[in-house]
């Protein structure tokens, strides 16, 4: 019996599926075994020592291991990736803190695309589903500014972005170029607060080791923010703030702006 025109084969199909399968496998295992644990303010201040070492060392494979590690981190969607931009602030710096974390983010998101658009978008711009395809199509057009606005307003999941921009086969030099401009402003806010919590994890860890000394055997790296209280925290945080609110002012702006337009073509 012959296959119908159009239709991949068994072998294809396979192909086009198994990276997705490999991927949601990789996530699994990661939540299995306890791997996104370490993505986490108590991770970092415990470690920070080790690791502040190891970028004195060796910045350049520590720099590579970092944004390789925030890619993964995309990929297997852990959460915790602003915690990773300002402990990548602590360890390297405001600009190379968030040059990371852009390039981690964005690697990240790529690969994910490129294993969406293949495997499920392929298959959904194969379906006869017309509305499917007329949204995909508005989105596809606008998928610049809409991404970049969507990356400044952190209000959307980052993983659902990335997944939204494989399933609507958004061209990847358009996803990378957007996220890439989009999360870079709030990287840079992140990796700035990174910058200046020196003093706060010196505190953490000296509570943490006293505690040990102690021999308390339940000892915690407890998150306290007013330990971390400083000009560094204050100022990145108001520049957080004020880069969530610009694009909602521009927003409101041009719908007032649309609005007389819409109103002017109903006139008779």
């Amino acid at each position: 019996m012959e296959r119908s025109a159009g239709r991949p084969g068994r072998r294809a199909l396979i192909l086009r599926y198994l990276p997705l399968v490999l991927l949601l496998a990789g996530a699994l295992a990661v939540f299995a075994l306890g791997l996104h644990r370490y993505i986490s303010m108590e991770a970092a201040i415990r470690h920070s020592e080790a690791l502040d070492r190891l970028v004195e060392s060796h910045p350049f494979a520590a720099f590579a291991i970092y944004a390789a590690v925030y890619s993964a981190a995309i990929v297997f969607a852990v959460p915790g990736a602003v915690v990773f931009t300002m402990f990548g602030g602590f360890l390297f710096g405001t600009f190379f803190g968030a040059l990371g974390g852009i390039l981690g983010s964005t690697l990240g998101g790529m690969i994910t695309v490129l294993i969406g658009g293949a495997s499920l978008g392929a298959s959904l711009q194969q379906a006869a589903l017309p509305r499917f395809q007329k949204f995909a199509q508005g989105f596809r057009d606008g998928a610049f500014g809409y991404i970049v606005l969507l990356r400044l307003i952190p209000v959307v999941p980052y993983i659902a972005i990335n997944v939204a921009s494989g399933l609507f086969r958004v061209p990847l030099a358009t996803f990378i170029a957007a996220t890439a401009l989009g999360i870079a402003p709030i990287a840079f806010c992140f990796g700035f607060i990174g910058s200046g919590l020196d003093q706060g994890f010196e505190k953490q860890l000296q509570a943490f080791r006293a505690c040990e000394a102690a021999g308390q055997a339940d000892c915690r790296i407890e998150f306290d923010p007013m330990l971390f209280l400083s000009r560094e925290l204050i100022i990145g945080l108001a520049l957080f703030a004020l880069l969530v609110l610009v694009p909602l002012i521009f927003r409101k702006r041009l719908a007032r702006l649309r609005r007389p337009q819409a109103e002017e073509g109903v006139k008779p």
